[in-house]
């Protein structure tokens, strides 16, 4: 039989728990923000095989998804989410290492699709396993969504300390986006080796080979993969992330011919990540009252206002960037931790019907949809090369414009679509609801 599941975390295996997200997530916000511009500018390849490369990855890696969520529910480990970090460190140090700080002689799309395939791939290994492992530590949803939402602060925390430092690095280097990539390259390889040896060491494994739960084939899986609430889930997460991840892909551009100040845009992550902890403060009591959906709810409006201030905020230059900023940073933490939350929720409660484990399948086919979003929010770049926007040269009034619209009508879109699939969801994530 498995430990007790709802066994109060201390404060130091909180920490040691959350602080794993700090490089994971920190990986992907690196990869969309700096590697478009590194590659296209510094590098010298096509801005269309950039954007066609990074949405390739994630396809492929996302078609990996399932088979690594099957692989860690049916491991015969003793522990069941230890070891899963230690298979993924090694592969992430080589890939980091190929991607950020590139041998320059190879790169072209082969190279960007082998290495950065190579660092997702170890991203899914950990992404899947820390998430599964959050919703086996505890079966009641207030304490789960409790437990997601200070995970999402490490989140924060990793994304706030890869773009502090990459600010710190334009200090010196000014706009140079090569010494920004290799900075945040070393500060992932920093961060994922000391944070697995934390989590490692210090977190509670309290499932594993002895656990009372069978392994779920097939048959049963697709039950539950197939519910009417982890399809509409599995969309929302799909078109949220797109709607992220298309503002990344553009920011820089935006930063440099919108707003015309390409030095402040690391400097404006890391004010976005330094704000967003408030905002997680504040969607956190919200969702302890209201529950996950209608707080998600709440967060998806409330980006899109965001979203229709951007025409009026870029003709106030850098001032106008770190106003939008901020309100990006107080709407980010919501969506990640509460749709996780939900995902803990559905399997939770599958697991209880059923005695059948699902947790790594669950995560892993909401990571592949999530995935599957940042591919298609990469692909936001697509219209620009098609159109003619060049980020080596000067916009014109015309680029510019179309960048606008672009950078505008993306996001502004995928909120909306995701408030709607979430509206549609049955289960509320809070006792009492399902």
């Amino acid at each position: 039989m498995t430990a007790p599941a709802d066994r109060p975390l201390s404060r130091g295996q909180l920490l040691a728990y959350c602080i794993y997200a700090i490089p994971l997530i920190a990986t992907t916000a690196a990869i969309g923000s700096f590697i478009p511009p590194f590659y296209s500018q510094a590098l010298g390849m096509p801005l269309a095989l950039v954007a066609s490369a990074l949405m390739l990855i994630r396809v492929i890696d996302a078609i990996c998804d399932p088979f690594i969520g099957i692989a860690i529910d049916r491991a015969p480990f003793r522990q069941k989410h230890r070891p899963w970090l230690l298979i993924a460190l090694p592969l992430y140090l080589i890939a980091v290492l190929l991607i950020f700080m590139p041998i320059k002689s190879l790169v072209g799309p082969v190279y960007l699709i082998a290495g950065g395939g190579a660092i997702y791939i170890a991203f899914t290994i950990g992404m899947i396993v820390h998430q599964a492992w959050a919703a086996a530590m505890t079966d009641d949803p207030r304490t789960l969504s409790r437990l997601f939402g200070y995970r999402e602060v490490g989140v924060i925390a990793g994304i706030l300390g890869v773009f502090g430092l990459v600010a710190t690095a334009s200090h010196f280097y000014g706009s140079d986006i090569a010494a920004q990539a290799r900075t945040a390259g070393l500060f992932i390889l920093v961060s994922i080796t000391l944070c697995t040896i934390i989590t490692y060491c210090f977190t509670p494994d309290r499932e594993g080979r002895i656990s009372a739960h069978a392994v779920a084939d097939w048959s049963i899986l697709r039950p539950f993969l197939l519910s009417r609430d982890f399809v509409l889930l599995s969309l929302a997460i799909l078109i949220y992330n797109s709607a992220w991840t298309a503002m990344a892909t553009m920011g820089f551009f935006v930063a440099e011919h919108l707003y015309h100040a390409p030095k402040y845009f690391a400097l404006s992550m890391a004010f976005t990540f330094a704000i967003a902890p408030l905002g997680m403060v504040g969607w956190m009591k919200i969702a302890n009252r209201l529950g996950d959906r209608k707080t998600l709810l709440a967060a998806c409006l409330f980006l899109c206002a965001a979203v229709l201030l951007l025409p009026f905020a870029t003709r106030m230059g850098a001032a106008g960037l770190f106003a939008m900023q901020a309100l990006m940073g107080l709407g980010f933490g919501a969506g990640p931790y509460l749709l996780r939350s939900i995902t803990g929720v559905l399997a939770n409660a599958y697991i209880a019907r059923t005695g059948c484990e699902v947790r790594g399948a669950a995560f892993a086919m909401t990571n592949f949809f999530d995935k599957l979003g940042s591919g298609l929010g990469a692909s936001a770049l697509l219209p620009l090369a098609l159109l003619g926007f060049d980020p080596k040269a000067g916009a014109s009034d015309g680029a510019a414009h179309l960048l606008l619209i672009v950078a505008t009508a993306a996001p502004l879109l995928g909120f909306v679509l995701t408030a709607i699939f979430v509206r549609a969801l049955r289960t509320d994530g809070a006792p009492g609801h399902g």
